[in-house]
Order: structure tokens, then sequence, then C-alpha cells
């Protein structure tokens, strides 16, 4: 009789043991699975980032060539701010003359993509760097 009391206890403690390790087995899978989606998203968010970045730079740097191609103006000294997503433009930085602002905002205005110039521009004054 002792023997048999044993046998269903241990069979009885086993069961118990057996399901709480499953449940909390189970608990932990959908811990990391909601943990790995949380990895994938923020993956996929910084690549959107860098290839948001990316985009930015090479508009940026199309609308500069542009500048740096017309004649009349020495776009050295300008810096060019791009959003590729909207098309806004931002012009900063000094021209020799006012007239080399106007001229800069025009160039970049007939850039494709280009939606709004903002100018930034100073003229540098005589003397000054």
């Amino acid at each position: 009789m002792k023997l048999r009391q044993l046998v269903l206890n241990s069979g009885l403690a086993f069961a118990v043991a057996a399901m709480t390790y499953t449940t909390a087995f189970a608990a932990d899978a959908a811990v990391s699975a909601s943990d790995a989606t949380g990895v994938t998203t923020s993956k996929q968010s910084a690549t959107t980032k860098k290839a948001v970045r990316a985009a930015n730079r090479s508009f940026s740097k199309t609308v500069h060539k542009a500048l740096s191609e017309t004649k009349g103006l020495d776009a050295t000294s300008i810096t060019v701010f791009g959003d590729a997503k909207t098309g806004h433009v931002t012009l900063a930085g000094h021209t020799e003359e006012e007239q080399q602002n106007d001229l800069a905002v025009h160039a970049a205005q007939k850039v494709q993509g280009v939606t709004s110039v903002s100018s930034k521009l100073a003229v540098r004054q005589e003397g000054g760097h």
C-alpha cells in the first residue's frame, strides 16, 4: 500500500511540475517572440532612417552640383540642405554679392524634384571671410 501511495504521489507531483514548466515555457516563448518582433522593427526603422539620410544627401549633392555649374555663381561657400521627400531645399552660406544670392535660388529651383527653396545666404562684406 505504501508503495502504491508513493507511486501515485510521485506521478501527481510529476504532472504538476510538467504543467508548470509548460506554462512557463509558453510564456517565455511569447516574450521572446515579441522581443524578436521589436528587434526587427527597430532594425527596419534604422534602415529606413539610413535610407532617408542617404536620399537627402544625394538630393543635396544634385542641387549643389547644379549651383556649381551655374555661370556667374561661386558655389564654394554655399551649403545645400535638402529634403528629398518634400523637395524643400535650404541654401546657407555666403556669396560675394546680392545678385549671386538670387542666381543661386533660381538655379536651385530649376533642379528636378525641388519644390521650394529657402535662402539663408548672406552677402560677404568686403574684406571679410
